[in-house]
């Protein structure tokens, strides 16, 4: 299968599969831009700030970021994807056009992680829900998720790379512009990206649709815990990204005081990590269908953990490029993954609380070590807390691998 022939390409997508591609790759050359330069890299660099700052605000942009993954399901699954995006995007592109003309400062940038947590935790439960409402069966959603992280994350290479440049011959605010320039493209694709498969309501689901958000997050919650290959992905995704919450708040300043490389750099590993995604995904679309399951995502995660202490072992640059890269390419794996099998997982009346809920689970697990990061870094130091946070995520994932095969295996031998 070619990314672009006949057999499984852009060519054979439909209008409708092609703008969802391009609404979520637009949206994170944006987002990514933005966070790593016009937050992150301005309240480093530019403001001077320590990692008590830069926690402050990567910690506000987290719990918003999470609270709309699990808010987005509910308003989803009543008025479907489609809607959902459009109000997100005119929302974040009002905040892109106003950090991009006002100097940068602790509010203003507090305002804008909060505004893109909302925004980004919206945009990113409808676009993993959003196939499901354009085409049927594995070998579909396969493509379709495949082909959406292998373009997104080439976007999610080039967001950094673009903002690096802008950055380096005007203020860091301008990358807001940028941002907002790809928001407006952004609502031109979803405008004309409609649903073409309706969810097939049980005789009891028009009460269902009087469900309120917090009713909504904990319906989503019910299904994901009863069901057991939707409770493990639950748990060790959990487990897993609870130790990324320590990259949150100290990334940045692992670049300023063990690499000794300037913001511009922020950007270039970013685009390394989006560019081994890249290739991850398409070595993803290339697999048999039947291999997309469970082990596949344990397998990912530990991979991802790998990478990680790869990236932050050391304080050589070209190391930690390889381990940005090797981090990435699990990356390309793991996302798809992990969004097929809770497409398949849950009826589609209930994907959009059960998505958020997921989701909610992955982004809030990083909220207690962002908190506590910058005190252990104070006491072990930067680099330490990185690497022994990146040891915890391959713990994770291996463990729990580990543990999958076993119990198949037992099954097996039952049966």
């Amino acid at each position: 299968m070619g990314i672009t022939g006949k057999d499984g390409g852009l060519a054979a997508l439909t209008s409708g599969e092609r703008r969802l591609i391009a609404l979520e790759s637009l949206q994170w050359c944006a987002v990514n831009a933005v966070y790593f330069l016009g937050l992150i890299g301005a309240a480093t660099y530019e403001l001077g700030g320590d990692a008590f700052l830069v926690a402050a605000i990567t910690l506000a942009r987290n719990l918003c970021n999470s609270l709309a993954n699990a808010a987005a399901g509910p308003v989803i699954d009543r008025v479907g994807p489609r809607k959902t995006a459009l109000v997100t995007l005119a929302a974040m592109l009002a905040m892109s056009v106003f950090m991009g003309v006002v100097p940068p400062s602790v509010p203003t940038l507090m305002f804008a992680a909060v505004m893109m947590g909302l925004g980004g935790g919206a945009i990113n439960t409808c676009t993993r829900t959003y196939p499901v409402y354009l085409t049927r069966g594995r070998a579909g959603l396969a493509r379709l998720n495949g082909l959406m992280v292998f373009y997104s994350n080439i976007a999610y290479a080039a967001g950094p790379i673009a903002g690096g440049v802008l950055a380096g011959f005007f203020p860091t605010r301008v990358v807001f512009l940028f941002m907002a320039a790809c928001l407006v493209a952004a609502l031109y694709v979803t405008w004309g990206c409609r649903e073409v498969i309706e969810p097939e309501r049980a005789a009891d689901e028009p009460a269902d649709d009087k469900l309120g958000v917090v009713s909504g997050v904990l319906e989503g919650a019910r299904i994901t815990m009863r069901t057991h290959d939707l409770r493990l992905i639950f748990v060790s995704g959990f487990l897993g990204f609870f130790a990324f919450g320590a990259f949150d708040s100290l990334e940045s300043l692992f670049y300023r005081d063990v690499l000794v490389v300037d913001v511009v750099w922020m950007g270039i590993l970013s685009a390394v990590s989006g560019f081994g995604m890249a290739i991850g995904s398409y070595i993803f679309t290339k697999i048999p269908p039947r291999k997309i399951d469970i082990p596949l995502l344990l397998a990912t995660l530990m991979f991802v953990g790998v990478g990680s202490m790869i990236y932050v072992g050391t304080n050589v640059l070209a190391i930690a490029i390889a381990g940005q890269f090797i981090n990435g390419l699990a990356w390309g794996f793991m996302e798809p993954t992990q969004a097929i099998l809770v497409q398949e997982r849950t009826p589609m009346t209930h994907l959009g609380r059960v998505m958020g809920f997921v989701r909610l689970g992955l982004n809030s697990a990083g909220v207690v070590p962002l908190a506590i990061a910058p005190f252990l870094a104070q006491v072990f130091g930067v680099q330490e807390v990185l690497f022994g946070a990146s040891c915890i995520i391959a713990l994770v994932g291996g463990v729990s691998y580990a543990w999958r095969r076993a119990s198949h295996a037992r099954q097996l031998e039952r049966e």
